[in-house]
């Protein structure tokens, strides 16, 4: 079953992800990319979603796509627990996701039940 969790400001609404995620998140490791984010002059809330992963207890480990090696992106896609995706710009997001062939890995964890 493929879930969701989709929202405008993440920091304001993380007590729901404890709820939605229906799992301990103490340790567990979160794929964060940025990507998004990464052209834009206004972006205070890549680094208060951070935060508030962090204060959940997730292990942050991020993923830079448009810099990232085809292995590492593959393999922190599949090996973490959950994977979280910034604001931005969606159209820089959308060409790296798919020169990369991120999109695809991403559609398969999401059909494979990874929030």
């Amino acid at each position: 079953m493929s879930k969701l969790f989709l929202s405008s400001s993440f920091k304001d609404v993380a007590n729901l992800f404890t709820t939605f995620a229906d799992d301990d998140l103490k340790n567990k490791t979160v794929t964060f990319i940025p990507t998004a984010a990464i052209h834009e002059k206004v972006n205070f809330y890549v680094k208060s979603g951070r935060k508030a992963l962090e204060k959940m207890g997730l292990i942050i480990d991020e993923l830079e796509i448009s810099t990232a090696s085809p292995y590492d992106i593959t393999s922190k896609l599949q090996n973490n627990d959950f994977i979280y995706v910034t604001g931005g710009n969606t159209f820089f997001l959308l060409q790296e996701l798919i020169k990369t062939g991120a999109d695809k890995i991403i559609q398969t964890q999401i059909n494979s039940g990874k929030l």
